[in-house]
């Protein structure tokens, strides 16, 4: 999925890449019969072992019997290892399933939850969790319950300088009137500072800006993903020409970049998916050395008249049990401690997305600003009122980025383009 493609800033940069040894291989591990220490292999790719310790050191404070033992890889090596590795049965107990064709790659390999989730959670688990969430990873995996949600989320999301906002003395732009009027008076203020920032130079990420501004005039993303609904149409055009109004430097900058001048007090707004939420926290923010005094969120401003401020969201990280697992108690213990016991109220602190857990409820006293606080719950509300999901197709994502980016560096029309990703579209690959 392409948020985790790249790691979102310092909070998600803490990547370990490795591979761990096999152990055993017996019908069922003698330490879940024994009272032996069980240790559990976790492979994934999100969350990073930073934002996830305290999880798991609760976790196993909790069940001194069961050991972590976990690696996180890139998620293009992820995705490019796990299926080989499940294939040959290394040792591994746990693994994050991102929704997307991986899962429906590797279901073939999960345990069914529905079996292991009433004895590790309670006959009554699924009224603790959301229906949403159960019914989009049952349809990743042909309809059985073979993984959960750890995070969904949407995109993309302004995460503005509530500082330099107050300064102009303006109100978050919710139109692209509004945005004009905000742009023009912070430039006058700060003419060497950017007033917005994306990553231009990501096709992906280009992508996702051209489907928000999509999403903007209703479902129609759905639509063509789930319908047969064409490329090349007036809605699509529409959202290119739309995208074309917000992005006069954006070009310039690739993820990096994008949120090191944003994080650095250089740019008004960064747009971003809502994995970079850690960036309203101001104690997250000084964890990893951000200085940036209070930080907001906003949706992207309405581009056309009549448009709806809204995000494409869907479930944006999973987690699964291994089926030729020989721990498979041991390992569902886990997944229901993440997903729908104390580990989801923990790990949510880290703000990396919303929680599939219906009565989680965030720790407020990460946040010390109004603005904090209500951009946390636009954040929410954007995810949970978004009019399409955010479910990608890998690869067709970055092909329609760079054409909407050439569309806005010059070189070719929309018109042009858009036949161009009709016939991409239906050739067959995807």
């Amino acid at each position: 999925m392409k948020a985790k493609k790249v790691a979102a800033i310092c909070l998600t940069l803490a990547m370990t890449i490795g591979m761990l040894g096999g152990c055993g291989s017996s019908e069922k591990n003698e330490g879940e019969t024994t009272g032996e220490q069980i240790t559990l292999n976790y492979w994934t790719w999100f969350p990073s072992k930073d934002q996830i310790q305290e999880t798991v050191d609760a976790f196993e404070k909790e069940n001194p019997d069961i050991k972590i033992n976990m690696t996180v890889m890139e998620s293009k090596a992820f995705q490019e290892k796990v299926p080989l590795a499940l294939s040959t049965e290394e040792d591994i107990d746990v693994i994050g399933v991102q929704p997307s064709a991986f899962a429906e790659e590797v279901q073939d390999y999960l345990a069914d939850l529905d079996e292991l989730m009433p004895e590790a959670a309670g006959e009554d688990w699924k009224e603790l969790y959301s229906e949403k969430c159960l019914e989009q990873g049952n349809q990743l995996t042909g309809g059985d319950t073979k993984m959960l949600v750890l995070t969904n989320s949407g995109s993309m999301v302004g995460f503005y300088n509530a500082a330099l906002l107050k300064e102009i003395g303006c109100e978050v732009p919710k139109t692209f009137e509004e945005y004009k009027a905000v742009a023009e008076a912070f430039k006058a203020k700060y003419p060497d500072k950017y007033v917005s920032v994306f990553a231009g130079k990501d096709a992906w990420v280009v992508d996702e800006m051209m489907l928000t501004v999509l999403g903007q005039q209703g479902d129609y993303y759905n639509k063509w993903r789930y319908e047969e609904a064409p490329v090349d149409s007036p809605e699509y055009k529409q959202a290119i020409d739309g995208l074309k109004k917000y992005s006069p430097d954006v070009l310039d900058l690739d993820y990096a970049s994008a949120t090191e001048e944003f994080t650095n007090g250089n740019a008004l707004i960064y747009y971003m998916g809502s994995w970079e939420a850690p960036l309203l926290s101001n104690k997250l923010r000084e964890g990893n050395g951000i200085e940036l005094e209070n930080v907001g969120a906003m949706a992207l401003p309405v581009a056309e008249d009549g448009g709806q401020l809204t995000v494409r969201s869907y479930i944006d990280s999973g987690i699964g049990v291994v089926d030729y697992s020989e721990k498979k108690e041991a390992a569902a213990k886990f997944v229901a401690y993440l997903t729908v016991g104390e580990g989801a109220d923990i790990f949510g602190k880290q703000l990396t997305g919303t929680s599939a857990k219906k009565d989680f409820v965030v720790d407020e006293t990460l946040f010390d600003t109004e603005e904090s606080k209500a951009g946390w719950d636009t954040v929410n509300e954007l995810i949970n009122t978004a009019t399409a999901d955010r479910n990608n197709v890998s690869g067709y994502s970055d092909v329609e980025g760079a054409a909407v980016q050439s569309v806005l560096n010059g070189s070719a029309t929309t018109e042009d383009v858009l036949k161009d990703l009709q016939k991409e579209w239906t050739s067959g690959k995807y």
